[in-house]
């Protein structure tokens, strides 16, 4: 039980983990494989300083960028290498 009353029945939130979740409105997989991909951009290029490559990424994925890229600003990403500091805050991988 949450104590949220527009929510009753959601668990609580416990991490990081299930904070993204929630926060990007994707599923664990899908935030982790933003992750693996910003890594992956990040090291053959500089950032652009604006969130490029994860929108590139959602578009050939079809993952809907409006509720993602505010989840990510609102996490304080505001271009890709933060939004891969904050997809990979308290990693285990």
């Amino acid at each position: 039980m949450t104590g949220d009353p527009l929510e009753p029945d959601r668990p609580p939130i416990t991490g990081w983990p299930e904070l993204l979740t929630v926060a990007l409105t994707v599923e664990p997989v899908v935030w982790r494989a933003l992750q693996r991909y910003l890594g992956g951009a990040l090291a053959s290029r500089a950032c652009s300083g604006r969130l490029r490559e994860a929108a590139r990424w959602a578009a050939t994925r079809h993952v809907p960028w409006d509720p993602l890229s505010r989840g990510l600003h609102a996490l304080g990403a505001d271009c890709d290498c933060e939004a891969w500091e904050v997809l990979s805050r308290g990693c285990w991988c």
